[in-house]
């Protein structure tokens, strides 16, 4: 019996962490894990630090649409970059960037130049410099871990993020409290060095990450774009992810307003909330990473258990029912995306893939800036709870509408002409 056990628990550990077989791929994730803690503890800062000199949701908001609007122009190019040039380069390049963009913020904040205008304008660098790089990223875990584990590699990475949302937050508001944001932005220009240090490492194989023949980079994103729009299930998730990124996914941008003023806390409960999403985002994490295959039911209903979670925690009366809320809030966002962001890299052509995750990254990052511009006057006029509420309805809706519409009859020939003029190139 007690054999029966441990070789279930073996083949249980085995598919949980199947991506971990490869080497570049464990290269990859050793990298990112100080990284991304590093983040989270920058994400937390920022907000901290933007509220303190402004006191005001509204420019909170402008803030972080500032790291967001580049996605909205550039990210379509960058996927075709990714499907042009060496991946691995371009990533290399980009994490640089960005630890010289937290550098200069906690030398701001040290030195006492840590204006509103000049967080802005690092804001929108760092902007462009995710515009880049988080396509690209994308579209090299496929390199890394292939088809058959690219599933395990895109939970496993979505539960590496949730534990540093576990981690970083509660380290940042102990750090803010004692010593201020300064440390928070040092912590994250360093933890670069490990990423940068780990994508040099990696030993790809011949044409992996780097395309075969280069192609007009314009007519390489029209391409993309036609292939979404004749696809009849893509197109209908995509236009679901456009209205889920401009009015449900701005939960983490009000997470200080809802902290300060509906639950009259300080920097310990904001760390406490961001904690608690991510202890329920890393147990969607897990849940997905056991599993060998998604399920497009999983995605239809993640889309309204999503917004109904988010309704529940808007209109927490306390911080204790605000924990337990926000537990299931991220239990599901993380379902819904990792869901989404596998069945989109399998369904793509290998040659498109970059192009494809371009267009995922317009939609979820590019149109984040309009979501942050009304919930941030949302919630400057009506409050944190109720602006969260109105996004997340309008979300319910959305859904039912793209459930319940006519489904467009396109013939699979369409599509796979479509996708074969992407592989051809």
């Amino acid at each position: 019996m007690s054999t029966r056990i441990a070789s279930t628990g073996n083949v249980i550990f085995a598919r949980t962490f199947a991506a971990f077989r490869h080497r570049n791929y464990r290269l990859y994730f050793g990298g990112q894990t100080l990284s991304l803690i590093g983040t989270w503890m920058q994400i937390v800062a920022s907000g901290w630090l933007v509220l303190r000199i402004t006191d005001s949701a509204f420019l909170l908001g402008v803030v972080t649409a500032m790291e967001s609007l580049p996605s909205l122009f550039l990210s379509l190019f960058a996927g075709a970059l990714a499907d042009t040039l060496d991946r691995r380069r371009i990533a290399m390049w980009t994490q640089s960037l960005a630890g010289m963009q937290a550098l200069a913020l906690g030398i701001l904040v040290i030195t006492h130049h840590a204006t509103f205008w000049n967080v802005f304008w690092l804001a929108l660098f760092a902007g462009l410099v995710n515009a880049i790089d988080l396509p690209v990223r994308q579209s090299l875990v496929y390199d890394l871990v292939g088809r058959r584990d690219i599933l395990n590699a895109i939970a496993l990475n979505s539960m590496l993020f949730n534990v540093a949302r576990i981690i970083g937050p509660a380290i940042a508001a102990i750090i803010i409290a004692r010593a201020g944001e300064a440390v928070n932005f040092f912590a994250n220009a360093t933890s670069y060095i490990f990423v940068v240090f780990a994508l040099g490492a990696m030993r790809l194989n011949d044409g992996a990450g780097k395309p075969q023949r280069r192609e007009n980079v314009y007519d390489q994103m029209a391409q993309g774009v036609r292939y979404v729009v004749h696809h009849p299930l893509l197109a209908r998730l995509f236009a679901g992810i456009v209205v889920f990124s401009i009015f449900g996914f701005n939960y983490i941008l009000l997470m200080p307003v809802f902290a300060r003023f509906t639950l009259h806390g300080g920097a310990n409960t904001l760390g406490l909330l961001l904690t608690c999403l991510g202890i329920g985002a890393l147990g969607g994490s897990f849940t997905m990473a056991g599993r060998r295959k998604g399920s497009m039911r999983t995605l239809v209903i993640m889309a309204f258990v999503f917004p109904i979670s988010l309704i529940a925690f808007a209109y927490s009366p306390t911080l204790l029912v605000a924990i337990f809320t926000v537990m299931g809030l991220g239990y599901a966002m993380i379902l819904f995306v990792v869901r989404f962001s596998t069945f989109l890299q399998i369904e793509v052509p290998d040659a498109m893939r970059g192009r494809a995750m371009g267009l995922y990254n317009t939609c979820m990052m590019g149109l984040a800036p309009i979501g942050a511009l009304q919930a941030g006057a949302f919630a400057q006029a009506l409050g944190a709870g109720r602006a969260l509420a109105i996004g997340a309805a309008v979300c319910v809706v959305a859904t039912l509408a793209l459930l319940f519409f006519p489904r467009r009859t396109v013939s699979q020939s369409i599509v796979r002409t479509s996708a074969g003029s992407g592989a051809a190139r």
